[in-house]
């Protein structure tokens, strides 16, 4: 059971290494993963919440959004309401992407 609490964080923490120290090519083929914890950490259900998911990593890819940040606020919502926290994750990366980025979610 820990150890599949430490998989998200692990796979997290790669990505994140990857994207300090790997060429933006390599880089790119990096989001999948990222998109995937997102999804079942965050319990997305509905067609428009993997949607969203799913334009988070591209932005991601795109280096509009940090994925440090992303991943904050994906721990944040997780800790927040773990029954179901995609709302959380949702409505607080609309909130921080707008005010720190100038990006509309």
């Amino acid at each position: 059971s820990s150890i599949m609490k430490r998989r998200p964080f692990l796979t997290g923490l790669a990505g994140f290494l990857i994207a300090k120290t790997v060429p933006f090519a390599l880089y790119a083929a990096d989001i999948a993963p990222l998109v995937s914890q997102l999804k079942v950490g965050l319990k997305a259900r509905k067609p428009s919440e993997h949607l969203f998911i799913e334009r988070i990593g591209k932005l991601v890819e795109k280096r509009v959004l940090p994925v440090s940040m992303v991943l904050g606020i994906f721990s944040y919502a997780r800790k927040k309401h773990s029954r179901y926290p995609f709302p959380y994750f949702q409505q607080a990366l609309r909130i921080r992407a707008e005010k720190e980025f100038g990006v509309k979610l």
